[in-house]
C-alpha cells in the first residue's frame, strides 16, 4: 500500500491527465459508438460499410492536416509553456500550417474525385465526410496536450458529441438519410473547434504573434518525420480497409467495420489516454537528464504491461456481448474477427510506448519514418498476398503482426540510438 501511495503520488499529474483525457476519448469513441447499434440497424451492413469506407479514406487527409503536430508541437509548448510570448508564436505557426494543409487535402480530394470511381459515385458523401477535418484544424489538442490541461476539453467534448448523437437520432430514420449521419459527425467536430479555440485564446491570454520563416521551419521540419512515420504506419492499420475495399462487398467491409469501430474505440479509450497523457512527462524527463528520462520510461512499460494484457484479456471474453449488443444479429460474422483483434490493445499500447514515447520523448525522431516504412511496406505486401485469399482475416492478420514487429523494431532501435548518442555516453542502461 506505501508502494502504491508512493507511486500515485509521484505521478499525481500524470494521472489526472490521463483520467481527462480517458473522458476526452469516451467523448471522442465511445459516444459515437453509442449511435453505432441504432446506426447498424437503420443502414444495414452494406451502407454502414460504404460509410466507414468513406471514414477509411478522408484519414489519409486527416493524418495530412495533423501532419505530426500532435507530437512535435506537444513537445515544443511542454518545454516553453512558462514562455508566454513564445507559445503564442507556436500556437499561431502550427494553426497557420495546419490551415494550409487543409487547403492542399481539398484539392487532392478533388483530384480524387476524377480518379477514384468510388468518390466519384458519392462525391457529397466524402465531401461531409472530409468536413471534419476543418474542425481537427480548429482544434488545438497538441496545445492542451503540451500544458497538461485536459480537464474543460473534455468536459466540452463530451457536451458537443452529446449533441451530435441526439441530432443523429432525429433525422437518421432510413437507409436513404444516411447521410446525415457523416454530415452531424463533422458538424460536431467543427463546433467543438471553434469553441475550444476561442477557449484556448482567452483562457491563455495567447496574443496574436506574427511568426517568421525560421520558426515555420523549425515546427514543419520537426514534425515531418512524425508525419512520414504517421504515412506509414497507416500502411498497417487504415490501408488494410483501404485495400480490403478493392476485393470484398460493401457488406463484407461492413462486418469488417464492425469489429474495427469497437476495437477502435476501445483502443482509443484505453491506450490514448494512457499514452498521450505519459508523453509529456516523459519528454520533460528526458530533457532534464537521460538517467531521469530512462528511469521513468522503464517504470512506465512495466506497468503498463501488466494493465494492457488485462485489457486485452477482457476484450476477448467480453466479444460475444459487444458484438451482441452493438452491432446486432447481422454483424456474426464479425464476432470471430473481434477476438483476433482483442491482442491489439496490448499490442498497440507497447508499441506506443517505444515509437512515440521512448523514440519521440528521447528526441530520436529520425529513426522514426524508418520504423514506419519498414513495417508499412512488410504489411502492404502481406496484404497484397493475403486478402485476396482470405479476405477480412487478412486485412485483421497484417494489422497484428504489423503490431508486433512494430515493438521488436522500435524497441531495437530506441536502445541502439541511445547507445550510438554521443550526450549518452555516461548513461548506463540495465
Amino acid at each position: 500500500m506505501n508502494n502504491l501511495t508512493t507511486l500515485f503520488q509521484s505521478n499525481r499529474r500524470v494521472l489526472k491527465n490521463m483520467t481527462w483525457l480517458g473522458l476526452l476519448q469516451f467523448a471522442n469513441y465511445l459516444i459515437p459508438l453509442l449511435i453505432i447499434p441504432y446506426i447498424v440497424r437503420v443502414l444495414g451492413a452494406e451502407v454502414f460499410g460504404q460509410i466507414t469506407y468513406a471514414q477509411n479514406i478522408i484519414t489519409y487527409f486527416t493524418i495530412l492536416v495533423n501532419f505530426g503536430f500532435e507530437y512535435s508541437a506537444t513537445r515544443e509548448i511542454a518545454i516553453n509553456r512558462g514562455d508566454k510570448h513564445a507559445i503564442s508564436q507556436i500556437f499561431w505557426s502550427v494553426l497557420k500550417q495546419k490551415t494550409a494543409l487543409l487547403l492542399f487535402s481539398f484539392i487532392l480530394l478533388i483530384l480524387l474525385y476524377f480518379s477514384f470511381p468510388r468518390v466519384h459515385g458519392d462525391i457529397t458523401l466524402y465531401f461531409f465526410v472530409f468536413l471534419i477535418n476543418v474542425g481537427i484544424v480548429l482544434f488545438p489538442t497538441w496545445f492542451f496536450q503540451g500544458m497538461e490541461e485536459m480537464g474543460k476539453m473534455a468536459i466540452f467534448n463530451i457536451l458537443i458529441k452529446g449533441l451530435g448523437l441526439i441530432l443523429t437520432f432525429l433525422f437518421v430514420k432510413s437507409a436513404s438519410d444516411y447521410l446525415y449521419y457523416p454530415f452531424f459527425t463533422s458538424l460536431t467536430y467543427i463546433f467543438f473547434g471553434v469553441g475550444s479555440l476561442f477557449y484556448v485564446v482567452k483562457h491563455f491570454d495567447i496574443r496574436y504573434a506574427p511568426t517568421d520563416k525560421v520558426l515555420d521551419r523549425k515546427i514543419f521540419k520537426k514534425s515531418f518525420p512524425i508525419f512520414l512515420n504517421n504515412i506509414f504506419v497507416s500502411g498497417y492499420t487504415i490501408t488494410n480497409m483501404t485495400m480490403l475495399g478493392f476485393y470484398v462487398s460493401n457488406t463484407e467491409l461492413g462486418y469488417y467495420s464492425g469489429a474495427f469501430k469497437i476495437i477502435m474505440a476501445i483502443l482509443m479509450v484505453t491506450s490514448m489516454p494512457v499514452t498521450m497523457a505519459i508523453f509529456p512527462a516523459i519528454s520533460r524527463k528526458f530533457t532534464e537528464s537521460k538517467q531521469t528520462g530512462m528511469a521513468y520510461f522503464h517504470k512506465s512499460v512495466r506497468n503498463l504491461a501488466v494493465i494492457s494484457v488485462l485489457i486485452s484479456i477482457a476484450t476477448y471474453y467480453a466479444s460475444p456481448i459487444l458484438v451482441k449488443i452493438i452491432l446486432g444479429n447481422e454483424f456474426a460474422p464479425s464476432l470471430n474477427l473481434l477476438k483476433l483483434f482483442s491482442i491489439l490493445p496490448f499490442l498497440v499500447i507497447m508499441a506506443s510506448l517505444f515509437t512515440i514515447q521512448g523514440i519521440y520523448g528521447a528526441g530520436l525522431q529520425r529513426y522514426a519514418p524508418w520504423i514506419g516504412a519498414s513495417l508499412g511496406l512488410f504489411c502492404i505486401s502481406f496484404n497484397l498476398i493475403a486478402i485476396p485469399r482470405y479476405g477480412m482475416y487478412g486485412a485483421a492478420w497484417g494489422w497484428i503482426i504489423s503490431e508486433f514487429l512494430e515493438i521488436l523494431v522500435a524497441g531495437s532501435l530506441f536502445y541502439v540510438g541511445l547507445h550510438k548518442n554521443k550526450k549518452l555516453k555516461n548513461l548506463s542502461i540495465d
